[in-house]
């Protein structure tokens, strides 16, 4: 007869059951120091300090001169004394009078006439230069007049034949030469005079 057959289960057992670890011993029963040392031994009584209260009449008054000194007010403020000033610079003022108030005349401002403004004058009304009697007695106004290589400087004023054969734009670069001149060398306000007191008349205009 052949054995019987194992059961699949077989092979497998059931643990044995473990003893589980030990607790360490307590500190007492050791043989090692604990970590601090306390004076008193395990039941032993632990003392309490013992609060004396000290109320005396002392004591009592100063807490009652502390409370009152918050709640007391402030006196009542006197008038500070007056001060005794002997220097003369103290002494009682008198309001001054008030004064009539007066505007300051007016200064007229110089300034210095430019070619510019000359030159505005030169062209009113389309104007080109004097005609040649009047240009003639500006050009003798000018000072410091100079010839040399046969020619003066500045160019004297296209008269007589040069006028009727000189277009206006020409005349009117010679007249602007002469008021150059006057500005350089200080005579531009008394050519500027002059030319003012030219009547419309005494012009030369564009297109004449």
């Amino acid at each position: 007869m052949g054995s019987p057959p194992k059961k699949p289960w077989a092979s497998y057992k059931r643990p044995e059951p473990t003893k589980p670890p030990e607790a360490p011993a307590p500190a007492a029963d050791r043989d090692e120091a604990p970590d601090t040392l306390s004076p008193y031994l395990q039941g032993d009584p632990i003392p309490s300090s013992d609060a004396v209260e000290m109320n005396t009449d002392t004591t009592w008054a100063e807490w009652s001169d502390l409370a009152a000194a918050e709640n007391r007010k402030f006196a009542d403020t006197a008038p500070a004394t007056r001060g005794m000033r002997d220097e003369r610079s103290y002494a009682p003022t008198v309001p001054a009078p008030l004064q009539a108030l007066q505007a300051l005349p007016a200064v007229p401002v110089r300034r210095e006439l430019t070619v510019v403004e000359v030159m505005v004058e030169a062209r009113r009304n389309n104007r080109v230069c004097p005609k040649p009697a009047h240009w003639q007695q500006l050009y003798g106004m000018l000072p410091d007049k100079k010839q040399g290589d046969g020619r003066w400087e500045p160019s004297p004023p296209l008269v007589d034949a040069a006028w009727n054969d000189t277009p206006s734009i020409p005349k009117r670069m010679c007249f602007r030469e002469h008021i150059e001149w006057a500005a350089a060398h200080g005579s531009l306000p008394q050519v500027f005079a002059f030319m003012q007191s030219l009547a419309e008349t005494d012009w030369h205009h564009m297109g004449d």
